[in-house]
């Protein structure tokens, strides 16, 4: 018998689709690609990626066994989950905005690309996947499912690997000014890592 999502659950999917539109729509302004390196790895780290979200947000289809409960649906945690959704897909949402057409959804390098330093990337270095990981850590709270968590782990795994080639990436492509700026801001958490 089929669940009834949760208001929490359906607030925090709606969050989701509102971040995707903002990227479809925002895509349409991208610069022109010039560079795609390591194209084996990227192709990994999407696998990751999809299969992070596929088991966030679907695992507990797959069987009873992935519709185990690791976290209560309390309403304490689903509105702890659905802040922490909403905070993470604000922030992403502004990452997004603030890194305007330089950004792309595969990692390039652009025509005339810039080390974009203000806003939420003065914070850290890689705001749009610490905004995505922070959304999908209250939506896994949100759900409570075990198997959720696991996709949050595969995502954040995914996340880790992607911002690593980033860095590598902008520091080949801005030598000096790259570097600085990994001294002032951390990767993905801020004053953490």
């Amino acid at each position: 018998m089929a669940q009834t999502p949760s208001i929490y659950t359906l607030l925090a999917y709606y969050s989701w689709i509102v971040l995707f539109l903002v990227w479809g729509f925002s895509r349409l302004s991208s610069k022109q690609t010039i560079s795609r390196p390591d194209r084996p790895r990227q192709i990994l780290i999407w696998l990751l990626i999809l299969a992070g979200f596929v088991l966030v947000f679907e695992g507990y289809h797959l069987g009873p066994i992935f519709g185990l409960r690791l976290t209560s649906q309390s309403q304490a945690l689903s509105w702890l989950g659905l802040l922490l959704d909403l905070i993470g897909v604000v922030f992403a949402i502004w990452a997004r905005l603030t890194i305007g057409r330089n950004w792309s959804n595969i990692m390039t390098i652009k025509e005339g690309h810039e080390l974009v330093q203000s806003g939420p990337y003065a914070l850290v270095r890689h705001p749009i996947y610490s905004g995505m990981l922070l959304a999908m850590l209250g939506t896994v709270m949100t759900l409570g499912y075990a198997i959720s968590y696991l996709g949050f782990v595969f995502a954040f795994i995914a996340m880790a690997l992607r911002t690593k080639s980033e860095d590598k990436l902008m520091a080949m492509r801005f030598p000096e000014s790259h570097a600085a700026y990994r001294q002032q801001t951390n990767r993905l958490i801020p004053f953490v890592w």
